[in-house]
């Protein structure tokens, strides 16, 4: 599994849809995602026995506002990266707790920040979990927090956001004032995932301030049935000095 570019990195994301155990799907999905063969890969609604052998992984904890007594190995965002993380932090607070995780580390192409998100969607904690929310709260409310940590970030160290947008991009049936607030957050970054890709239009995406070489998309079924509610997706990146 070893990348011998080392002018480039491969970034990779996917919802799981908490496929989990011996199952079929859960040993099916495990597969998928070994073969995606990614140098930083963000897995939403998963579990670590789904990442890949190796490597060194981080997640956002377990406070996401929903209970889970009885599947305590769930997490909404997991980060698996090939080199060791350093400066991992998760928000505690708000709607990005339990979603939304900062790392560190050095890759092919130098120092890179992963940002790994799964960010609520539209009806989150409206008439399940706390129940305290309104249709598109919740979104907006993490669009908020990533956006004042991006504020915080060192520019030179170049940023790769991942995970489970929950919007498509460009807009289909979210509100505009939904999707603009989404492109304000984005707007220092370039999303490599959005229009018309093969198995999109997608709603977990990759955006970063690297070049994207390449972006390759995967579906939420294989030949004996359905994987996932998402397609996958993972882009190639380098520096934007690399020829």
């Amino acid at each position: 599994m070893d990348n011998v570019d080392n002018t480039e990195l491969t970034v990779a994301t996917w919802n799981t849809m908490w496929a989990s155990g011996s199952t079929s799907r859960a040993v099916r999905v495990r597969r998928r995602l070994r073969a995606v063969d990614a140098d930083l890969l963000v897995v939403t609604e998963g579990q670590r026995d789904l990442l890949p052998d190796g490597g060194h992984v981080a997640d956002a904890g377990t406070r996401w506002g929903y209970d889970i007594s009885s599947h305590p190995r769930r997490r909404k965002t997991l980060l698996w990266s090939r080199w060791p993380l350093t400066e991992v932090a998760a928000l505690t607070t708000g709607a990005g707790a339990g979603r939304v995780l900062t790392a560190q580390t050095v890759t092919s192409v130098g120092p890179v920040r992963v940002v790994a998100v799964c960010i609520p969607w539209a009806s989150a904690h409206v008439s399940t979990g706390r129940r305290d929310a309104t249709t598109w709260s919740e979104h907006l409310e993490c669009c908020e927090q990533i956006e004042q940590l991006a504020a915080q970030f060192d520019p030179r160290i170049p940023t790769v956001v991942a995970g489970d947008f929950n919007q498509r991009v460009p807009r289909r049936r979210q509100p505009i004032r939904v999707s603009t607030r989404l492109g304000e957050v984005l707007a220092r970054w370039t999303l490599h995932t959005g229009g018309e890709v093969e198995h999109g239009p997608l709603i977990d995406h990759i955006a970063s301030d690297l070049d994207c070489t390449l972006v390759r998309t995967w579906p939420g079924s294989d030949e004996e049935g359905r994987l996932s509610d998402h397609a996958g997706v993972m882009c190639t990146l380098r520096p934007a000095d690399v020829g």
